[in-house]
């Protein structure tokens, strides 16, 4: 990502939901702050609540050299996308924030060309217009529609009345899995029409493995997943947790059907965030996402349910945010 700033000619979008300036040995700050003062369009796009770090004096130096820094702020919905678009031909999405913590976490992020990076720059613009963004160049990118045929699709959920896009998504998929399904993610608090989805493919025999981290940032975000992790290994799924800290957001279909984004298999992401990933059947993405996934899982430890098992209080928590699931 630092290259492809570091190598642009006309413009660079960033819409991300966290971005610190403490990024040690990844500055992206200065990047940015350089190509701005040297005439480059820059416009950033950041979440009011997942970039609250950022001070303002950082945000005020940006814009005194010409860059445009916008905030998408709502009381709950956020835009937990990562994004950037350089030079409007190369794109990059997926689970990475920008923060010097996240350093050393395992994450994915994909790097796109081509016809899709259109529907990217259409969806960075519709979020732009809705922060109050007013740049001409993007008027006539908020109508375009998002074409289907491709081997590489672009989801965008949460915008532009695409409420329920990853549930469509997500379901179809599961829904026809045949031999195997593998989902990674930091967070598991699942919707109850995710977790029928999953115990459906079960019931078909469907081979399921879940990876989570042992633990993540927030230590009551490991009680709640080692409580759905426990409930989806007494359902049949393999169930693994990985050693150190995992941010990516995977769902690998029959080997042969990949898909990498922002979403986390929580209620936050299904139901009220804004969120964009890729999903892909070309056979050389497939097979790199397969070979990180099978290290992933030669570095993580099977899920003992003996040694976490779920208190009164994981279940009583659980069921409590249950009440914040938006009905579909």
């Amino acid at each position: 990502m630092l290259a492809a700033i570091g190598v642009a000619s006309e413009s660079i979008y960033i819409e991300m939901f966290t971005f610190d300036n403490d990024t040690t040995g990844y500055d992206f700050f200065s990047a940015l702050e350089r190509k701005a003062r040297d005439g480059l369009r820059v416009i950033v796009v950041l979440d009011i609540f997942g970039s609250f770090r950022l001070p303002s004096t950082f945000v005020n130096r940006l814009r005194g050299v010409g860059a445009e820094v916008l905030f998408f702020s709502y009381w709950f919905r956020r835009t937990h996308r990562k994004i950037l678009i350089v030079d409007e031909s190369v794109a990059f999405l997926g689970g990475v924030n920008i923060a010097h913590r996240f350093a050393h976490w395992n994450d994915l992020q994909v790097r796109v060309s081509g016809k899709i990076v259109r529907h990217v720059l259409h969806s960075f613009a519709r979020v732009y217009h809705e922060c109050g963004g007013k740049n001409p160049r993007f008027l006539d990118e908020v109508g375009l529609p998002i074409t289907k045929k491709a081997r590489l699709w672009f989801i965008e959920h949460g915008i532009g009345g695409k409420r329920y896009a990853l549930r469509k998504h997500y379901e179809e998929h599961i829904d026809g899995a045949r031999q195997s399904i593998v989902v990674v993610t930091p967070y598991l608090l699942p919707h109850r029409w995710l977790i029928a989805c999953l115990h459906r493919a079960i019931n078909r025999k469907i081979d399921v493995t879940i990876i989570v981290p042992k633990h993540t940032d927030y230590r009551i975000l490991d009680r709640i997943n080692y409580y759905y992790i426990d409930l989806f290994s007494k359902l049949g799924a393999r169930c693994f947790l990985s050693g150190e800290m995992n941010h990516a957001k995977v769902m690998l279909i029959d080997e042969r059907l990949g898909t990498v984004g922002s979403q986390n298999l929580d209620i936050l992401s299904f139901g009220w965030n804004v969120e964009a990933g890729v999903f892909f059947d070309k056979s050389k993405m497939v097979r790199d996402l397969r070979l990180i996934i099978e290290k992933w899982k030669r570095d993580a430890n099977p899920f003992a349910p003996t040694s976490h098992p779920p208190y009164w209080h994981d279940i009583a928590l659980a069921l409590l945010l249950r009440f914040f699931q938006p009905i579909p």
